[in-house]
């Protein structure tokens, strides 16, 4: 053990003192629910959608290779009902293609009170990447295969400080259910220490939870289910004016897992993980390179290629340690105001494994609010 932590600091430190390191950059995917109206015009019209084709090349016994194809689009009416409130209500679709049938059609509603810096939303809210956390902690693929998220979310947004705090109510149980109710939530905040001449230091501190319980579904006697991640870090951004090179960052987290279940069904109650991020970013696009060490490591809808355990749900194979060196090439094309063209690719090294996998894709994503002017 001690050896372990001598060689991860040892990387901490490289990493620290080379500045070419930080987390995933998702801003070109964000879809946000804000206020988009006026008294004078409170109805308004917006479209959401992302298409994406992501392939996943992998042949590991954490996670198998898989592509995943196809369209999400929301279109939603928006009402000003007061300077502070805003209420939204639309569909939610998704279509994969090469599949005749929708995969999703439900209701798509959210209400939003803003007040200050602080926002409250019911129904719908800023979910998947506009929590910003980590990818260890919450797989980016949920963006392209969950259903919207929907609770309550309160977020807190200032020059230096951002929070977000949400509880997404994943399953509802009636009397009788022949399941029982599921429930997963977190935490994401920031503070930038220093924020000056395009220099920001930020501490980070990520919570998330997952809760499978129930007291009036029709499974009596069933273990209830709780796990908890928790991840603290630091990163450091540097902004350039001129030059090829627009800036650097850097990024370092420890991630901590238990499991706080009345009966185990993993085969481990608690782990750890080191995540270390860089990027440079340039006029071509951004290069991000990312080292993971996971021992025992577990997290709800947490990225796939980061858990020690297998995703397959008909596997119990797992690896007490991940040591995995991810390299990421991102550009990103702005179409107007409303629409983005994103390209990635990611290539990484499983050291353990001694296994050279990747994965590639492309994504449109769109999104417009119009105003419904009156006459």
């Amino acid at each position: 053990m001690q050896i372990k932590f001598i060689t991860v600091s040892l990387i901490i430190l490289v990493f620290c003192t080379y500045p070419l390191l930080a987390q995933l950059d998702n801003t070109g995917f964000e879809q946000k629910i804000v206020k988009d109206s006026t008294l004078d015009n409170p109805f308004s019209f917006s479209i959401r959608a992302l298409s994406f084709n992501k392939n996943n090349e992998y042949f590991n016994q954490i996670v198998k290779g898989y592509t995943l194809f196809g369209t999400r689009f929301i279109p939603s009416i928006g009402y000003q009902l007061h300077e502070q409130v805003n209420i939204q209500a639309g569909i939610f679709l998704h279509k994969d293609f090469g599949n005749n049938n929708l995969t999703y059609s439900i209701p798509y509603f959210s209400i939003l009170y803003d007040w200050n810096n602080s926002q409250l939303i019911f129904g719908n809210y800023n979910g998947s990447v506009h929590h910003r956390m980590l990818e260890p902690l919450e797989d980016f693929e949920r963006l392209l295969v969950d259903t919207p998220e929907n609770g309550i979310q309160y977020l807190f947004n200032k020059e230096r400080i951002f929070f977000d705090a949400w509880i997404n109510w994943e399953k509802m149980i009636y009397q009788n259910s022949p399941f029982k109710e599921e429930v997963s939530g977190g935490i994401v905040s920031q503070y930038d220490v220093i924020k000056k001449n395009g220099n920001t230091a930020t501490l980070h501190y990520q919570f998330r939870g997952y809760h499978r319980a129930g007291q009036i579904d029709a499974l009596r006697g069933q273990p209830l289910v709780t796990r908890f991640n928790n991840a603290i870090g630091a990163s450091y951004h540097k902004k350039y004016n001129k030059g090829f090179i627009k800036g650097h960052k850097w990024e370092g987290y420890f991630l901590h897992y238990i499991d706080n279940s009345q009966e185990f069904s993993l085969p481990y109650t608690e782990g750890y993980g080191y995540y270390l991020n860089g990027t440079l970013e340039t006029k071509m696009g951004d290069f991000m390179l990312s080292y993971w060490e996971g021992d025992h490591f577990y997290s709800y809808k947490g990225g796939r290629l980061y858990q020690s355990y297998s995703t397959d749900p008909n596997s119990r194979f797992y690896e007490d340690e991940r040591k995995l060196l991810i390299l990421r090439v991102m550009n990103e094309f702005h179409i107007g105001e409303s629409s983005m063209l994103l390209l990635r690719f990611e290539p990484y090294w499983d050291f353990n494994n001694r296994l050279f996998e990747f994965s590639h894709a492309i994504y449109f994503n769109i999104f417009k609010t119009l105003p419904i002017k009156n006459k």
